[in-house]
């Protein structure tokens, strides 16, 4: 079916900027609606859908649709998948593939790249991305509330976990933000703690990649006002499929510590990180990610600090979804010498994804 488009006729009088402004701005917009989604996907219950593919991460397939919109199907629910345009491709392995996509035998995606196909198992392929796509498509996301009060004891606790990861095949950055603020009625009785974390992951083939990053720290329990830290480690990714991703690496991280009521120290330690990713899609949808980090001294031996964050989401509705999160940081010697040495809590909350 051809289209045929209108012609535009622009005068151009005293102002030329203007209508030339608004003729760059406004036909590319309505050429980039007018073109056809021209994707296929077959489903195992023999359905064909005509749209176009967004991307694939964390075994979903994020499909767009004249229709009814933007949809999403489970990896293992796809039987084939053909596209004449570019995409992105990287398997289990970590081996990436650049070309069209086209159907092959046994459940198999060939990726016709510029020096000949390549047949790849679709139980092995983890992401697909469209080369040249917009940034906010590449962006996912999530945001935590929780509230409590207790009138009799009148304490009023706030808690909030916000977290932004932007995905590429061979890159990743993330954002990460957690806090918790208590009032009592006593103002000393405050019990304040957050983190403000990010992080830049650079993944070298088939699945070593190099991290680094920074953040911001204070908890009123161990005495911290402020934390500014800087890391950087390299690990292997040991585990990327539909369902998990396991990462572990080991590096060094730098600090400058602020205490209550004690002289600003510089740190130097070693960093063992450790982190997993967990995810269904059958509802409703489950996902569960833990972190861990180790922190043994180097200039100061004999210290020890562990921050573990572990987190469980369970969609209620569209996008909507209820959260359970549990923390604990230990540090074996404080900044300050009379605070606690560990601080442990649970929170459950309400959130967004996105």
């Amino acid at each position: 079916m051809r289209q045929r488009l209108g012609t535009v006729k622009l005068r151009v009088g005293r102002c030329p900027a203007v209508p030339l402004a608004l003729l760059i701005w406004v036909v590319p917009g309505a050429l980039a609606q007018a073109q056809p989604k021209t994707d296929v996907v077959t489903l195992a219950n023999g359905d064909r859908v005509t749209g176009e593919i967004t991307s694939l991460t964390r075994g979903r397939l994020e499909y767009k649709t004249d229709d009814i919109g933007t949809i999403y199907f489970e990896w293992d629910k796809v039987v084939t998948v053909q596209s004449n345009r570019q995409f992105d491709v990287v398997d289990s392995s970590g081996q990436r593939f650049l070309g069209s996509l086209s159907p092959g035998g046994s459940r198999s995606l060939i990726v016709t790249e510029a020096t000949g196909p390549v047949s790849l198992a679709m139980g092995e392929v983890t992401t697909i991305y469209p080369i040249g796509r917009s940034l906010w498509t590449k962006l996912d996301g999530s945001v935590d509330f929780g509230f409590s009060y207790t009138r009799s004891s009148e304490i009023l606790q706030l808690n909030l976990n916000a977290s932004t990861v932007y995905r590429q095949p061979s890159a990743e950055l993330r954002v990460a933000l957690s806090g918790s603020m208590t009032q009592t009625s006593d103002e000393e009785g405050r019990d304040d703690r957050g983190t403000l974390q990010g992080s830049f992951y650079r993944y070298y083939r088939p699945t070593w990649f190099v991290a680094a990053g920074a953040g911001l720290e204070t908890n009123e329990s161990l005495g911290l006002k402020l934390r500014t830290q800087v890391a950087l480690s390299v690990g292997p990714k040991l585990v990327n499929t539909n369902h998990a991703q396991l990462w572990v690496s080991a590096g060094l991280s730098v600090n400058h510590e602020q205490g209550s009521d004690v002289e600003p120290t510089d740190n130097l330690e070693a960093i063992l990180s450790f982190r997993t990713s967990y995810y269904l899609y059958d509802r409703p949808k489950t996902n569960v990610d833990v972190s861990t980090q180790y922190y043994p001294g180097l200039s100061d031996w004999g210290r020890h600090r562990l921050q573990f964050d572990g987190g469980a989401r369970r969609e209620i509705w569209k996008d909507v979804f209820i959260s359970a999160n549990v923390f604990d940081t230990f540090d074996s010697r404080p900044p300050d010498p009379e605070a606690d040495r560990n601080d442990v809590g649970v929170v459950l909350s309400f959130g967004l994804t996105y």
